[in-house]
């Protein structure tokens, strides 16, 4: 089963991506986080297969959690998607530290293409 994690300070955002990933990928359990702390645990207890990042937010910033996830060789290898407005800072530095980015707002299609596209790199079929 595939294990994907949304970190995001938005319930709105978490609960719209959460819906749509549930009702995309019925097999795969979806973990939330509301800021960068939380992900951090999160990601160390349900090893997710992806995490979709936010760039803004409280306590840790979505930059700072993505450094201490790529310097963690336990968490290192997890892609991750920014899903970040683009109007900051911190949002151009992770967009660095990410697989990919997604650029808010997104539609439903575009973020099932670009979380298609991503595990597709990671896990290629032989």
């Amino acid at each position: 089963m595939s294990v994907v994690l949304i970190v995001d300070d938005s319930t709105a955002v978490r609960a719209v991506v959460a819906d749509y990933l549930a009702y995309k990928f019925p097999d795969w359990k979806i973990l939330q986080a509301e800021d960068g702390v939380e992900g951090l645990t999160l990601t160390q207890l349900e090893k997710p297969n992806l995490i979709l990042m936010d760039a803004d937010m409280p306590y840790m910033n979505g930059y700072e959690a993505a450094q201490k996830l790529r310097q963690s060789p336990d968490t290192k290898g997890i892609p991750i998607i920014a899903i970040s407005d683009g109007s900051s800072n911190v949002a151009s530095d992770l967009y660095v530290l990410s697989d990919a980015a997604l650029p808010k707002p997104f539609s439903a299609d575009e973020l099932s293409e670009m979380i298609e596209q991503v595990l597709q790199r990671h896990n290629p079929v032989a």
